[in-house]
């Protein structure tokens, strides 16, 4: 939660002391015609009942109703005003929040990334976020606002009665920390509770979605949704926990209240009774509390979010995990001319020793069967396995290494693993995501060369048509030609192709490598297959056979 906070005052806080002065005007406006309102009705009855006395009694009524009608002006303005500028203060800090997310996503390794499913991920970037706005609209603005109004209510009953302008000062910053600090110890385990039942859920929800095909083909749809019910039982209990301590909390402070109350009015009446203040002035200081009280019953209902806030705060603030280390190819690289590659296992007995060495224009095929490693390798050339203890691989390129940073390396590499990604966008999008300036020619160019140009020129809307989610509308061989269209697009120094051609047939497989040669004879490449590819005609490749599992090496 710390790291939120500070990031909101180290971006935003002019916006944030502004919103927090236009509060604390709403704040006392409310109660200065509450006052004000209670003294005038006061002072007009006994005017009334002097004169019905025949007393001779002069009366200002024109002063105090500009000044009623003054604060009642104000409030309406700053409340709106208010309303207005501190929604658009939180619009703002929820994009600054989503782009500090996104950078640290965009700066952590691929391994941290798939340790959490896709909807996992999906709460992240949405309810998580959206749950940060408490922050400033309950945890920031109003408690200091009304900190700021205890300040002015003192210093304006100082100049009527000092002994309970101290009181009051006393009473009102006790009551306001400890109504915070007791709400947040009181509420924020099961805040907490809510949402990681609620997060628990979205999850189910959506694997149950996704799904929903295969649950329905093997008729377990209503045994999966058992599980579903179970956490909504759980989710409604800990809510209606949540709820009775917020009752109970509120109703604790209700009477704490009262009791001043009571106090504020026994004192104001002897004080009346003393010509300490007159009977219009002990009115005002009894309608001063009541306008107060109101104030300091919604920081209850405020502070009882803490826990479902520090939830999701937590979740943001631990994206980066600081003990993933990143390998040596994760630097700055102006162009990528040689690699060297070791992989030393040092407490197997019979250690495994693979070495690699590609140059410029290199090309090199893996084969090895299934749980060799193949795929491991490639995670590893692509930077998507960490180093670890258990075994030590090298990577040096032939280039100066600089900066910190893996995302240079990401744009010198391009990788197409052995499942396909299709995102929930058009053709266009799809193909060209990442790429700065867009060549609709290169593009069909590419199309054509993976066969796929007749096929997208007979789409409803071309390269804008929608693809649906997760492609569902593409056949296996389309949207892995789609995936491989993308690495060519992009233009990357070294590509690595995990089994490239699933879902083809051998002669387009063939046809296909056939026409992206020319422009893979200037790379470096890796490809990766369970046997010698009878795509590949001519035999001028460097060939690594894999007989044995490498994958507890480098996992």
């Amino acid at each position: 939660m710390k790291f939120w906070f500070l990031l909101i005052f180290e971006k935003h806080i002019a916006r944030v002391s502004i919103g927090i002065i236009m509060t604390w005007l709403t704040m006392a406006s409310g109660i200065a015609l509450l006052m004000l309102s209670g003294w005038f009705i006061t002072a007009t009855t006994l005017t009334g009942i002097g004169i019905t006395a025949g007393l001779i009694m002069t009366f200002d009524m024109y002063v105090p109703g500009s000044g009623i009608r003054f604060f009642a002006l104000s409030r309406t303005i700053s409340r709106y005003v208010e309303r207005i500028y501190n929604h658009d203060t939180i619009l703002r800090l929820i994009a600054l929040f989503r782009v500090t997310l996104f950078g640290q996503l965009v700066s952590m390794p691929l391994s941290n990334l798939r340790l959490n499913s896709d909807s996992e991920w999906l709460g992240r970037l949405t309810a998580d976020i959206d749950a940060l706005d408490s922050i400033l609209i309950r945890y920031i603005i109003p408690p200091i606002a009304t900190l700021l109004l205890i300040i002015t209510i003192s210093l304006f009953l100082s100049t009527v009665w000092v002994e309970f302008a101290l009181y009051v000062a006393l009473f009102m910053l006790l009551t306001l920390s400890i109504t915070i600090q007791y709400t947040i110890r009181s509420t924020s385990s099961s805040g907490q509770r809510v949402n990681t039942l609620l997060n628990q859920l979205r999850v189910q929800v959506i694997d149950h979605l996704n799904g929903v095909i295969e649950l329905q083909s093997f008729n377990v749809m209503k045994r999966h949704q058992v599980n579903i019910d179970d956490t909504i039982t759980q989710l409604t209990l800990a809510q209606s926990q949540l709820d009775t301590k917020t009752v109970q909390l509120q109703n604790w402070l209700e009477w704490l209240l009262q009791l001043n109350l009571f106090i504020v009015v026994i004192c104001t009446l002897n004080a009346f009774e003393s010509k300490i203040i007159s009977g219009p002035e002990a009115v005002m200081i009894v309608m001063l509390f009541l306008g107060t009280n109101e104030i300091f019953q919604s920081f209850i209902t405020q502070f009882s979010t803490w826990g479902k806030t520090h939830f999701a705060a937590h979740r943001l603030s631990t994206l980066q995990d600081p003990r993933t280390s990143i390998p040596n190819i994760h630097k700055e690289i102006d162009n990528v001319t040689s690699i060297d590659v070791k992989i030393i296992d040092h407490q197997n007995i019979n250690a495994i020793d693979i070495s690699l060495s590609l140059e410029h224009r290199q090309f090199i095929n893996v084969i090895g069967p299934s749980g060799s490693g193949k795929s491991s390798l490639a995670d590893l050339l692509a930077g998507v396995v960490p180093i670890n203890d258990k075994s030590r691989y090298i990577i040096n390129a032939g280039s100066s290494l600089e900066k910190d940073t893996h995302i240079s390396w990401y744009q010198k590499i391009g990788y197409l693993e052995q499942s396909n990604t299709i995102l929930a966008g058009s053709l266009g999008y799809n193909l060209t995501i990442g790429i700065s300036e867009v060549d609709e020619e290169r593009v069909w160019k590419v199309l054509n060369q993976l066969e796929l140009d007749q096929w997208a020129n007979d789409l409803p809307e071309g390269l804008n048509t929608w693809l649906g989610e997760s492609g569902y509308r593409l056949s296996g061989g389309q949207a892995r030609r789609i995936c491989l269209a993308r690495i060519l697009l992009r233009n990357p120094q070294m590509i690595v192709l995990d089994e490239p051609f699933n879902g083809l047939d051998d002669n387009m497989a063939a046809r296909i490598w056939r026409q992206i040669s020319p422009w893979l004879s200037s790379k470096i490449i890796v490809l990766l297959t369970h046997e010698k590819a009878e795509y590949i005609e001519v035999d001028n490749s460097e060939i690594l056979s894999l007989t044995t599992n490498i994958d507890n090496d480098i996992n």
